[in-house]
C-alpha cells in the first residue's frame, strides 16, 4: 500500500509542477510581449550604465520583476492547478488500466481520493506558509509599475490627499515610514462646509510619535479665512501640524490595496490603525483560511469526476464536467470573500462557501462507486 501511496503521490506532484510552470511561463510571457518597450527601455539603461551584454541585462530584468511573482502565482493558483494536477494524474492512471488493477487487487477507489487529498493538503499549506512567511518580504517589490523594472522596491511612497479624523486633507510627494519623514508636505484645513478656509506648506516634516504631530521645516500658513479685504494672509512661523496620519497609518491606507500579500499579523495591525473601517481586512483574513479549506473542498468534490470504474467512459467529458464546476465555485469564494454583504458579519461572509461546499464533498466521497 506504501508502494501505491508513494507513486500516486508522486505523479500527482509531478503534474503539478509541470502544469504549474507551463501556466506560469504562459502568463509571463504574455506580460513581456505586452510591455516589451518598458523591458527594453529599462535593460537599455542599466547596459549603458554599467557597460554590460544588452541581451542579458534584459534577461535578468525579466526575471527581476517577475522572479518574485512566482511566489504570489502559486498562492492564487494552487486551487486550480492543483484540481487539474488531480485530473491529469488520474485520466494517465486511467488509460493505463491502473485503476483496474487497483480495484482487482481489492482495494477501493476512495484509497486513490486520500492520497490525492494529502497532496493537495500539503500544498495548501504550503500556501498558508507562503502567505505568513515569503509574500510579506516581496511585498515591495510585487508592488512595482513596469516603470521601476531592474530598481529597487517600493521605500517611500506618494500621499495623494489623505483625510485624517478632523477633516483636513494631506498631500506629501514622498513619505518614508521607516524614518517617519515626510518631503513636499501640504495640508488642506477645511471648515464645516468642506471647503478649504487654510493651507499649509512645508518643505519637509518628522513625525513625532510622543505629541502625535508632525514637525515641520520651512512652514508657513496660507489662508483667506482671517483677511477682511479678501487679500490672501500669510502667516509664518508653524511648526507643528497635529494629526493621527502617522506614517504607520498612511502606510496601512496604501498597504490596503494589496493586502492580500500581507500577513494576517501585519493585516491585524493595519486593522488595529484603523487603514479600513469597513471591515475589509477582516474579509481578508477570514478569507484567507476559507480560501484554504475551499482549495481542498473543491478537490474532495471534482475528483470522482474522474474515478470511473468502466474502462471505456469518455474522460474528456468528465474533464468538461469537472471545469464547468471547479471554476465558478473558486471565482464565488473569491468574491464571497471580496464583497461585503449587507447584514452579514465579514468572518460569517468569508466562511459561506465553506458550509455550502461542506455536505457535497461528503456526498460526493461517500457515494463514489467503487
Amino acid at each position: 500500500m506504501i508502494l501505491l501511496d508513494r507513486h500516486i503521490m508522486a505523479r500527482f506532484f509531478g503534474n503539478f509542477v509541470l502544469l504549474f510552470g507551463l501556466l506560469f511561463i504562459f502568463a509571463i510571457s504574455i506580460d513581456v510581449v505586452v510591455q516589451f518597450d518598458e523591458f527594453l527601455e529599462a535593460a537599455e539603461m542599466v547596459a549603458d550604465r554599467d557597460g554590460r551584454w544588452y541581451p542579458l541585462v534584459f534577461i535578468e530584468g525579466v526575471l527581476d520583476f517577475h522572479g518574485p511573482r512566482i511566489f504570489q502565482f502559486y498562492a492564487f493558483m494552487v486551487g486550480l492547478v492543483g484540481v487539474a494536477a488531480a485530473g491529469f494524474t488520474i485520466v494517465q492512471m486511467h488509460r493505463s488500466r491502473e485503476l483496474v488493477a487497483i480495484m482487482a487487487a481489492g482495494i477501493p477507489l476512495h484509497r486513490v481520493v486520500a492520497v490525492i487529498m494529502a497532496g493537495q493538503v500539503l500544498l495548501v499549506l504550503l500556501q498558508l506558509a507562503d502567505q505568513e512567511l515569503i509574500l510579506p518580504r516581496l511585498a515591495t517589490r510585487l508592488a512595482r509599475f513596469h516603470e521601476r523594472i531592474l530598481q529597487p522596491g517600493l521605500e517611500t511612497f506618494e500621499v495623494s490627499l489623505a483625510r485624517d479624523a478632523a477633516g483636513d486633507l494631506m498631500y506629501a510627494d514622498a513619505v518614508d515610514p521607516n524614518a517617519g519623514t515626510a518631503t513636499t508636505l501640504l495640508v488642506l484645513r477645511r471648515g464645516a462646509t468642506g471647503v478649504a478656509e487654510e493651507r499649509i506648506t512645508a518643505t519637509s516634516a518628522s513625525w513625532n510619535p510622543d505629541a502625535e504631530a508632525w514637525e515641520l521645516e520651512n512652514a508657513q500658513i496660507l489662508g483667506t479665512a482671517a483677511a477682511s479685504d479678501g487679500r490672501v494672509a500669510v502667516r509664518a512661523g508653524i511648526d507643528r501640524w497635529e494629526t493621527d496620519l502617522s506614517p504607520r497609518k498612511l502606510l496601512a491606507r496604501r498597504s490596503a490595496n494589496f493586502a492580500q500579500m500581507l500577513s494576517i499579523s501585519q493585516l491585524r495591525a493595519m486593522r488595529d490603525e484603523g487603514a479600513s473601517n469597513d471591515g475589509g481586512l477582516d474579509r481578508v483574513i477570514f478569507g484567507r483560511f476559507s480560501g484554504a479549506l475551499v482549495n481542498l473542498l473543491v478537490m474532495a468534490i471534482v475528483t470522482p469526476f474522474f474515478l470511473i470504474r468502466t474502462a471505456s467512459a469518455n474522460m474528456l467529458v468528465q474533464c468538461v464536467k469537472a471545469s464547468a464546476l471547479t471554476i465558478p465555485i473558486l471565482i464565488g469564494t473569491l468574491a464571497a470573500t471580496s464583497i461585503s454583504l449587507t447584514g452579514i458579519p465579514p468572518g460569517v461572509g468569508a466562511f459561506l462557501p465553506v458550509v455550502l461546499l461542506l455536505p457535497i464533498a461528503f456526498g460526493r466521497l461517500a457515494y463514489l462507486k467503487t
